[in-house]
């Protein structure tokens, strides 16, 4: 585990297999995840859901989604998160609307 702890946002990253971490900036809660190809970060604009909760944004909540090439060097995850941080606080992070189903009655 790498703990990250400074004046705008905090949490921990786990590189394995996948990477992963989650966190809190500006009290808004954040999840690193990674696919084969890609690491992504999540971060919630519902203030009530916690870091464990997530991913959810698109689907269960609205919120921002910061995307790059996948890379499993520690320097460039946290390279990558500093990033996605400033682009939030700058508000230049994509937004995406929470989605919902509803189904009727056939």
């Amino acid at each position: 585990m790498i703990e990250i702890n400074n004046q705008y946002y905090c949490g921990v990253i786990s590189i394995n297999s996948k990477v992963s971490g989650s966190g809190e900036v500006q009290g808004y809660s954040w999840c690193l995840s990674s696919t084969s190809t890609t690491l992504i970060i999540e971060i919630a604009e519902d203030q009530a859901i916690d870091r464990e909760t997530l991913p959810l944004v698109g689907y269960g909540c609205s919120g921002w989604i910061y995307e790059q090439p996948l890379t499993k060097q520690r320097n460039n995850i946290v390279s990558f998160i500093d990033t996605a941080m400033v682009l939030f606080r700058n508000n230049k992070m994509t937004y995406f609307p929470a989605v919902t189903c509803s189904c009727s009655d056939l």
